[in-house]
């Protein structure tokens, strides 16, 4: 565990956020998406994704749809995190994040390196599939 917890601390660029489906079809549900995700040696993390080429929102009335948007398109949390005994999960403990429903709960990611990059992922239900959604960094 102490060999995992030294290849994680430092700054992580994304390379490549894929989803995987039950059939083994991959696709890319933010394009080439870009983000950055830190752990430091304290416990301390934070991640953020997006999807590049957002339409601004604008201010005033009849922007719903561009906030919609814009909100799907990027993924934000920080809080603490651990890693599991095995060495073979990173447990995210979200204390904030643009989805309000992930505050106060954990995000659990399996991780794995492949040389100099870090690979994590986590399984999620959608409409009633399995769809594995698989993360790819890179150290800055």
């Amino acid at each position: 565990m102490k060999d995992a917890l030294a290849r994680l601390v430092g700054t992580w660029r994304l390379v490549l956020y894929e989803t995987v489906d039950e059939a083994g079809r991959r696709s890319r549900p933010y394009g080439d998406a870009v983000g950055r995700l830190t752990y430091d040696p304290d416990g301390n993390m934070t991640g953020q994704v997006m999807r590049p080429n957002r339409a601004p929102v604008s201010l005033g009335e009849g922007n719903a749809q561009q906030v919609r948007a814009a909100y799907i398109g990027y993924i934000a949390y920080f809080g603490t995190y651990e890693i599991a005994g095995d060495g073979q999960a990173v447990v995210h403990r979200v204390e904030g994040s643009l989805n309000p429903a992930w505050v106060g709960g954990n995000q659990v990611r399996a991780m794995r390196f492949d040389g100099d990059r870090l690979i994590l992922h986590a399984t999620v239900e959608k409409g009633g599939a399995i769809v594995r959604h698989e993360l790819t960094w890179e150290r800055c």
